[in-house]
């Protein structure tokens, strides 16, 4: 494992990667609780080059692309999702959410929104109209989600350790209980899902039946390069995979919080698959 950028100002929101391979990473913010609120997605390339590709969000958690090229990204703040086109332009899609994070683009155009502040799986059709899908008592702070092929959703619970499959009548069952307590997003991909075990500093390759491997973090808190499973995390929050499926990136936060410092800044690292 190995860092591709460091000392981003910006605390960890989503993070997205295009079919071009550049990283997106949303800035969070502090918390919404003590503020302030980020406004911003960076763009980050491969070898670490960071710049700013938009602005004008409220607390930008979670984001998806579409196949289309369609960014969109949740205002978690302004309990909106807003599209950011491919020169930076932020305009309005939906609103009527409740601290919305994770989003997920399914293949007609609608969307899947994990909806924190209500514990709820909401969707939203191609003209932005918002209806629940889900909102089953497993789901507590959902934060992650993602789609696989067997057509259900999968989301990481930010409240709890729990991975909850959602039909795709709503139907809510638990996978698995991940270490930690406190789970941060999660992806499918090279037919598994990878979801981060935020307060266990690490992240696991689990089945769609529910059999978990660890594949990086040693468990302790820190912010140590190496061989994945030696290595150390420090609150990671989101994956992403390159477009050969063979890079995936986290973010984290900085290993130390000193003094009364709100936002650490984040960090970017690169697990390379065998």
């Amino acid at each position: 494992m190995t860092t591709i950028a460091s000392d981003i100002p910006a605390g960890t929101g989503g993070l997205e990667v295009g079919p071009d391979g550049m990283i997106y990473h949303s800035d969070f913010g502090a918390t919404l609780s003590r503020g302030p609120l980020g406004t911003r997605v960076f763009q980050v390339t491969p070898t670490g080059q960071v710049s700013v590709f938009a602005e004008g969000l409220q607390g930008a958690s979670g984001n998806a692309m579409a196949p289309d090229g369609t960014f969109y990204q949740s205002n978690i703040g302004g309990n909106t999702i807003s599209t950011i086109g491919r020169d930076g332009t932020v305009l309005p899609y939906a609103q009527g959410l409740k601290n919305p994070v994770g989003i997920v683009v399914h293949p007609g155009g609608e969307l899947s929104v994990a909806s924190c502040g209500d514990n709820t799986i909401r969707r939203i059709d191609r003209s932005g109209v918002v209806s629940t899908l889900s909102a089953d008592s497993l789901l507590q702070c959902p934060n992650g989600i993602t789609l696989a092929p067997d057509g259900n959703l999968y989301v990481s619970n930010f409240g709890n350790g729990d991975v909850v499959r959602i039909s795709p009548g709503g139907e809510a069952t638990r996978v698995v209980t991940l270490p930690g307590g406190n789970n941060g997003h999660l992806l499918f991909g090279n037919g598994v899902l990878y979801v981060v075990a935020r307060k266990a500093h690490q992240i696991h390759v689990v089945t769609l039946s529910g059999h978990v491997t660890l594949l990086a973090g040693s468990g302790t808190r820190g912010h140590r390069d190496g061989p994945a499973l030696e290595a150390t995390f420090s609150l990671p929050n989101d994956v992403a995979l390159s477009p050969d499926g063979r890079t995936l990136y986290v973010n984290e936060v900085a290993p130390v919080v000193e003094g009364d410092q709100i936002l650490t800044p984040t960090t970017i690292r690169a697990i390379h698959m065998p």
